[in-house]
């Protein structure tokens, strides 16, 4: 009994390294203000419920150390993949808050972001934070768990990995996260181009007044005017997004053995 269970601590290793990388990559274990002690305990934990889903008589792992090492690579790129995915919907709410701050004029007020440890702006942060929340509400963190279970099925742990496919994907979310960002920025950044042409107009009939005392306020009072009230209509857009996520993620696993 304790042979074996000797013999199947290098499987377990697999397993875990797999899980930890994609933990480690996601959006939701990632945070630098979590310990490590709680994602370390929380990847075992993970990889412990997963591991008896394995069927370990079938698998050989390879004997010498560079085909075991490769094994290990292969493993963290798959976790990567998946994590990664994640990451860029967040990626696409903090750039739509950037843009959004850029416009009003917010773009020097920044704050420490504790999901990627970078300086981002107050809107941004924001835009974030609800999508974190709904990523809860969700149940999008079960997203991450399953597409874990599945990648197991897809990319065996002796099986390999297609990278030009999961690449190519990876390119074209990629791509989507631009388009993303400036669908949930669009309206703002148009009301308030709208607001800087009607101060051009204002500041050649009436060429005394100071127009740049006015625009800079102007525009912050206006952008906020706008982002209270479509901020429900930008909730909704974060959730539309999450939503195509869920199929990104899957879409992803499924492909990379493909």
């Amino acid at each position: 009994m304790i042979l074996n269970t000797i013999n199947l601590l290098p499987l377990f290793a697999i397993v875990l390294i797999r899980t930890a990388s994609v933990l480690f990559f996601s959006p939701i274990y990632n945070q630098t203000n979590l310990p490590l002690m709680i994602k370390i305990g929380l990847a075992l934990v993970i990889a412990v419920a997963i591991f008896p889903t394995i069927n370990s008589s079938q698998l050989t792992l390879p004997d010498s150390m560079v085909h075991f090492i490769l094994l290990v690579l292969k493993e963290l790129a798959v976790g990567f993949l998946i994590g990664y995915v994640a990451t860029l919907a967040f990626g696409a709410f903090v750039m739509g808050g950037e843009l959004i701050s850029t416009e009003i004029g917010l773009s020097m007020a920044q704050l420490v972001d504790p999901l990627f440890g970078d300086n981002v702006s107050p809107i941004g942060q924001l835009f974030q934070i609800v999508g974190l929340i709904l990523f809860f509400s969700i149940n999008g963190h079960h997203w991450l768990i399953n597409a874990l279970v599945l990648s197991y099925k897809t990319v065996p742990i002796t099986g390999y990995i297609e990278m030009g496919l999961s690449i190519g994907r990876i390119l074209h979310l990629f791509s989507g996260l631009f388009v993303a960002a400036i669908k949930i920025a669009a309206p703002i950044m148009i009301i308030l181009g709208l607001t800087v042409v009607v101060s051009g107009f204002l500041a050649r009939s009436t060429p005394e007044i100071n127009i740049f005392l006015i625009i800079f306020p102007m525009k912050i009072l206006v952008g906020f005017l706008i982002l209270a009230i479509s901020f429900p209509f930008i909730t909704r857009a974060i959730e539309y997004l999450l939503n195509l996520l869920h199929k990104d993620i899957f879409s992803m696993v499924g492909g990379m053995s493909q």
